[in-house]
């Protein structure tokens, strides 16, 4: 019903060394930010007469770290994401979407031998959408009918160490549609 989705791609807009231009139709913000993160919901159009609506996105940029074997295959990886979010460079809020643009993030690195390891960097977002009206509030994603969980304080914060979390959108459980 709600029609939550997350997309995570290269800004298509990104002009790598982007110059300050006050006459671009473009803002510098946005030209320099090689990472698009979109929210997007139904939910102002099926419910926003019902009252007004705010998201909480909360985005991370992990590290991956594959250690590979001495014969030089991956036996293990392990993702580590920072403690503090990621502060957005410039964000556009559309009436069914966020827009959110970061930084380009670091380049990877590979393996310079077999027994070592290769580090990465991936993009984790947690989101909540919050209805408020008539003096309550309605948290999306809601779970489904059957779950019994009621929104409570447990869910106030995202937790980057699950997925499918009540109350909490993420990037793999509500991807986006291309």
């Amino acid at each position: 019903m709600s029609g939550i989705g997350i997309s995570i791609r290269a800004n298509p807009e990104y002009q790598p060394g982007a110059k300050l231009d006050v006459n671009a139709s473009v803002p510098y913000e946005i030209r320099s930010a090689g990472t698009l993160i979109r929210l997007e919901s139904r939910l102002p159009g099926l419910l926003g007469s019902l009252g007004s609506m705010s998201i909480t996105a909360d985005c991370r940029l992990c590290e991956q770290v594959t250690h590979y074997s001495i014969k030089g295959s991956p036996y293990r990886t392990d993702t580590i994401a920072p403690k503090t979010p990621a502060v957005a460079q410039a964000q556009r809020l559309y009436s069914d979407a966020l827009e959110l643009f970061f930084a380009p993030p670091p380049t990877s690195t590979a393996p310079a031998n077999p027994g070592s390891s290769s580090r990465n960097t991936q993009w984790a977002v947690r989101a909540q959408f919050m209805l408020s009206g008539n003096g309550e509030n309605l948290y999306f994603p809601a779970p489904s009918v059957k779950d019994p969980a009621q929104y409570s304080s447990i869910y106030r914060a995202s937790d980057f160490n699950m997925t499918g979390r009540p109350f909490w959108a993420d990037e793999q459980t509500h991807k986006a549609p291309n």
